[in-house]
């Protein structure tokens, strides 16, 4: 164990000592963590990073899987966004069946045991639409674990169908769907997302969403996207109800953290912001979400796709202990500005092996393989 130095005689200390004595941080005591600079800066990532050594070991994981974005085409007008197109925009599309089939033949080449399925919002699409889609996946890959559709799609499935979304889930289920992205997500504060996603599903709806999912034997992911108007007390807010949720449910995998990539969106012009956050808003964040979210989801995930190889190699010293998965492709991010996509086990593990840490590759639902 190495030594952690925690400042004395001040509040700052005694919510990292609390931490580090395995008590519950309160939404103020996370806000006040996630503005440290500095010797408290050093001190949170200390105090993280030997959270995460009692609570998950050196063992860092990943998953072999294939990223497939069904369609670009969305009715949505999420102001983050620059991967949405309409219908008539000449780079709109929709894969096929036998396009979806060939992606998932490709994934198992490379040994891929989950394919990650997300779209946009499609204005003509119904459930049958989506039911096509698992067929497609079961057709190439009948044991394939398949991650698909995030708590905004199944709630458009719903109001296409007019059905609920039990009966939504049920369906999307039976045909082979065996666990969904806490996606849409982004801040579940009302007040960014009436700026950031006015017309995306409310806060209320993604937390009914991942219930109903959870309660139904389906694990979700849950996920936050910072960096751009949210606060330190509303991402210290997220993440407390991300934990009330667990506290319920015991639903989630692990907490997926994604920084904003702001070219090409209409918020990043709007509001001037950087093309992603800087180093320091990604190590505050990925340590407080450690120590806020300790007992309950004890994955905590860095992001290469948004961070980049040596930015998340840097998560592992502030509290993650898993780097996702090896995706294959991933359009989403690059239409705003990122610049891969593609990450080979091999790659993963020289990134972890570098920091010193043990390489595992793992399910989606975190069994070693």
């Amino acid at each position: 164990m190495k030594k952690v130095t925690v400042p004395r005689r001040s509040k700052f200390g005694e919510i990292l000592q609390r931490a580090l004595a395995g008590e519950e941080l309160t939404v103020e005591e996370g806000a006040l963590l996630l503005q440290a600079e500095g010797k408290k800066l050093q001190a949170l990532l200390q105090v993280a990073d030997e959270v995460r050594r009692r609570r998950v070991g050196d063992i860092v994981t990943y998953v072999k899987n294939r990223n497939i974005n069904f369609t670009n085409i969305c009715r949505g007008s999420c102001r983050f966004c620059a991967f949405r197109r309409s219908p008539g925009d000449p780079e709109a599309y929709v894969l096929s069946p036998e396009q979806i089939e060939a992606k998932v033949a490709e994934a198992l080449e490379i040994g891929a045991t989950e394919v990650c399925v997300q779209g946009g919002l499609h204005p003509d699409f119904r459930l049958e639409d989506y039911l096509q889609i698992l067929r497609a996946i079961r057709r190439a890959a009948p044991e394939i674990h398949i991650h698909a559709f995030s708590p905004s799609e199944i709630n458009h499935i719903a109001e296409r169908e007019n059905m609920g979304l039990e009966e939504v889930i049920q369906a999307l289920k039976r045909e082979g769907l065996n666990s969904v992205p806490g996606t849409a997500a982004e801040i579940l504060v009302d007040r960014v997302r009436s700026i950031i996603c006015p017309e995306k599903i409310s806060t209320e709806q993604w937390i009914r969403t991942i219930k109903t999912c959870h309660r139904l034997g389906l694990p979700t992911t849950a996920t936050v996207m910072y960096g751009h108007v949210e606060t330190p007390l509303e991402l210290a807010q997220h993440i407390s109800i991300i934990r009330e949720i667990q506290k319920e449910t015991w639903g989630f995998t692990e907490f997926v953290l994604l920084g904003f990539m702001s070219r090409n969106t209409p918020l990043g012009r709007e509001f001037k912001l950087e093309p992603a956050p800087n180093l320091v808003q990604s190590l505050r964040l990925h340590a407080v979400a450690r120590l806020m979210l300790a007992g309950y989801v004890d994955n905590i995930q860095a992001s290469w796709v948004k961070l980049g190889p040596r930015g998340a190699q840097l998560m592992l010293r502030a509290g993650a202990n898993d780097l996702g998965g090896t995706l294959m492709e991933e359009h989403i991010t690059r239409a705003a500005g990122g610049s891969l996509d593609s990450m080979s086990a091999e790659q993963l593990e020289r990134l972890i092996l570098e920091m010193g840490r043990i390489p595992r590759q793992r399910t989606t639902t975190y069994e070693l393989i």
